[in-house]
């Protein structure tokens, strides 16, 4: 499978030199307003080997929670640093990206009371950033949301500062290397959650985690390791070992889209090992208009850059019901099961 981003920098080779607009991310569908923090941890005990500059290994982390009010500014979704990035790195005009992080605002006061906590992991190649809509629809309901990019296989993301970590030039040859430093990414963040601060209290009773393609994979295996994340879901995603033959106790929901590609359904199969493994609730709905990519925020930002979406694994949902369709499977599981 093509990564989400790649595709989305394949389509921008398209993008007419004139256009600049604004996009326009979907509205939250929850009561509070969405608040986001951004913060990089640092684990000492990890020496980085996959992104540029070596020494400790750092986990940029997206916050997206539910305020109290909104805060005076748009939330960072992408830092200026992150969108200059990405527009250069896909040709797209500058400014294109604008607007990004409009349906968050930062320093937003948190909601009162406590509120589970759900951990996100994004696939090969992506960023947290660009599971925004999905993200931003759970803060809105009282979740809070930690997005964890990944250094070496994230295209492009800020470890504070403006200071951007870059993608391995080696690509997907790292793929089994990295595998590993999600899983301990995962479980790293779901030890030090206390030096989250500006998102209000988080109930660490509650703790759910989901993933998309290769954050689908590292969320599993972090539950198979972890008991205290309760809950999760994957979407579009397969699984690795330990988790693929000795499957988990927790439940555990599948969203898969379509793969036209996979002629011979051998993905298909792959996940219905899974799901014999699987001890507890274990819910599987098809995405049946829905490809890999689409289930990113590329399905409805693709079509605002005016880009083409013909072969770029979206799939023929449109956008709206690809974002709803996908909030509401989130959020009905994890209403279910934390």
């Amino acid at each position: 499978m093509r990564s989400p981003v790649a595709l989305l920098a394949a389509a921008a080779l398209l993008v007419p030199a004139t256009a600049h607009a604004a996009v326009t991310p979907p509205p939250p569908t929850g009561p509070a307003p969405v608040g986001l923090e951004r913060l990089t941890l640092t684990d000492h005990h990890r020496t980085e080997r996959l992104a540029p500059g070596g020494g400790a290994r750092r986990v940029p982390l997206r916050v997206w929670y539910p305020a109290a009010r909104p805060g005076s500014a748009p939330g960072e979704v992408f830092t200026a640093a992150e969108q200059s990035a990405y527009e250069s790195v896909f040709d797209l005009p500058v400014g294109a990206l604008d607007g990004i992080g409009s349906t968050t605002t930062a320093n937003a006061p948190p909601a009162p009371g406590k509120h589970p906590v759900i951990l996100l992991s994004p696939g090969w190649g992506n960023t947290s950033g660009l599971h925004d809509a999905q993200a931003t629809d759970l803060a809105s309901h009282g979740y809070v949301v930690v997005g964890i990019d990944h250094p070496g296989d994230t295209t492009a993301v800020d470890f504070g500062g403006g200071r951007i970590l870059t993608m391995n030039p080696a690509g997907e040859k790292i793929q089994k290397r990295s595998a590993v430093q999600r899983v301990a990414d995962v479980r790293y963040v779901l030890h030090h959650l206390g030096a989250v601060q500006g998102a209000g209290r988080l109930d660490r009773r509650r703790i759910g985690a989901y993933g998309h393609s290769m954050g689908a994979r590292a969320t599993a295996a972090a539950m198979y390791y972890e008991p205290s994340i309760k809950a999760g879901v994957n979407l579009d995603g397969l699984a690795d070992e330990p988790v693929l033959s000795r499957g988990l106790d927790q439940p555990y929901a599948i969203g898969s889209g379509v793969h036209p590609q996979d002629r011979g359904h051998s993905l298909d199969k792959i996940v219905a090992t899974l799901r014999r493994h699987l001890r507890g609730p274990h819910p599987l709905r098809i995405f049946a208009t829905t490809e890999h990519a689409g289930f990113t925020d590329n399905v409805w930002l693709v079509p605002q850059l005016g880009l083409p979406t013909a072969g770029e694994e979206l799939g023929t949902v449109t956008p709206a019901a690809a974002v709803s369709g996908q909030r509401i499977f989130l959020r009905r599981f994890f209403d279910r099961y934390l």
